[in-house]
C-alpha cells in the first residue's frame, strides 16, 4: 500500500478490506480505540482516530509543524493524517515502535525530564500557531477554584492529617491574583505529560507520546504532570528523594540549554505550583468518586486519590522546609 491513507474509511475508521489485521489497543475518553493495524504480516502501524473532541487536528498540527524542528525531542513518526477540518471523523497513523512500557523508574522518568527541558528551552514565538489553551483551566483558574470551594478542600486536608493553615496562608491567594511566581513566562508544554503519555521501547528508548493537548504554558506546568500527576490507569508513587532528583536533571537540563534558573527559587515554586494543583485534583477525585467513576474505575479513582493525597503531603513538606509555610 503506497498510501497508508487508504486504509481509512471516509468515516475516519479503519477499512477492513485494506488491512491484513487489526488489534485494539486502549479507548479514548471518547469511546474511540486506538489500535495496531497490520497491511501484511510484516508490516504494523499505529492508528490513532481523534480520542478527545477539544483538540481537533491539534496532534496533526504539533507533529507536522514543530516536532519535526525538534530532533532533540523522542517521538513516535507521524506517516500519515486527514486532512484539517475532518472533525470527529480525524485520525493520525504513527510507526509502530513495539511493546510500549508504562512504569515509573527514576531513570526513565530523568530521561523524559531532558526531553521537557529541551521543549521548553526552543522559541515558542516560532509557533504563533500554538494558543495557550490547555485541556484543564490554567493555574490561577486552579487556584481560584480551590479558593471558591475552600471548605471542601479544608475537609480534604484536615482528612488527610495535612496542614489547613497552608490554605489560610497567602500561597493560594498570590497564585490566583497572578503573581506566584516569579517564572512567569510561557514555554512550550506537552500539556498532558502523566505517566501514560510517556513510554519505554523495547529498545530502552524513552519517548513522549499523545501531544493533542500541546499549548504554551508555565513550564511548572509539564513538571507536575511529569513528577506528581497520577492517574486512575497508570499506578505511580513519588519519593521525596526522586522528586528533587527529577527537578535536578530538569534544571541541570535547562542549563544546558541556555536557561539558568536559581534552584532553590523553582523547587519553592514547583512546590507551590504542584500543591495547589493536587489539591485541586483531590477535589476533582472525590467529586468523580461520588458520581459513582464515570469512565474510570473506582479501584483505580481511590488509588489515585491516595497517591495524590501523598504527593500533596511531600509538595507541603517541600515548602515547609523552604520556609514557605
Amino acid at each position: 500500500m503506497r498510501n497508508l491513507g487508504e486504509a481509512v474509511k471516509a468515516d475516519g475508521t479503519l477499512d477492513d478490506q485494506r488491512i491484513w489485521r487489526r488489534e485494539p489497543m486502549y479507548q479514548g475518553m471518547n469511546g474511540r480505540w486506538v489500535e495496531r493495524f497490520y497491511i501484511d504480516p510484516e508490516h504494523s502501524y499505529i492508528f490513532k482516530p481523534l480520542t478527545n473532541g477539544e483538540s481537533v487536528d491539534r496532534e496533526a498540527w504539533v507533529n507536522r509543524n514543530m516536532l519535526t524542528q525538534l530532533p532533540e525531542i523522542s517521538v513516535p513518526q507521524l506517516l500519515a493524517a486527514s486532512p484539517e477540518g475532518k472533525g470527529t471523523e480525524g485520525w493520525t497513523i504513527f510507526e509502530d515502535l513495539g511493546a510500549l512500557r508504562h512504569e515509573y523508574r527514576l531513570e526513565y522518568a530523568q530521561a523524559a525530564a531532558r526531553q521537557v527541558a529541551r521543549l521548553h528551552a526552543a522559541p515558542a514565538e516560532h509557533w504563533p500557531g500554538l494558543t495557550s489553551q490547555g485541556p484543564k483551566p490554567g493555574i490561577e483558574a486552579i487556584a481560584a477554584d480551590v479558593l471558591r470551594r475552600r471548605e471542601e478542600a479544608r475537609a480534604i486536608l484536615d482528612g488527610h492529617g495535612l496542614p489547613v493553615q497552608w490554605l489560610d496562608a497567602e500561597n493560594v491567594d498570590a497564585v490566583r491574583d497572578g503573581h506566584g511566581f516569579r517564572v512567569n513566562h510561557q514555554v512550550l508544554s506537552h500539556g498532558d505529560l502523566h505517566l501514560g503519555n510517556y513510554a519505554v521501547t523495547e529498545a530502552g528508548r524513552v519517548i513522549l507520546l499523545d501531544w493533542e493537548h500541546a499549548h504554551r504554558n508555565l513550564p511548572y506546568w509539564d513538571l507536575y504532570h511529569l513528577i506528581d500527576m497520577s492517574h486512575p490507569r497508570f499506578p505511580k508513587r513519588m519519593p521525596a528523594e526522586d522528586r528533587l532528583k527529577l527537578l535536578d536533571t530538569y534544571l541541570e537540563e535547562a542549563d544546558k540549554q541556555g536557561t539558568a534558573w536559581t534552584r532553590d527559587d523553582r523547587v519553592r515554586e514547583y512546590a507551590r505550583f504542584a500543591a495547589i494543583f493536587s489539591l485541586w485534583m483531590l477535589l476533582l477525585i472525590e467529586g468523580d468518586l461520588q458520581r459513582g467513576g464515570g469512565v474510570w474505575t473506582i479501584e483505580g479513582l481511590l488509588r489515585q486519590r491516595e497517591e495524590t493525597a501523598d504527593s500533596l503531603a511531600g509538595c507541603l513538606e517541600l515548602l515547609e522546609n523552604q520556609g514557605s509555610i
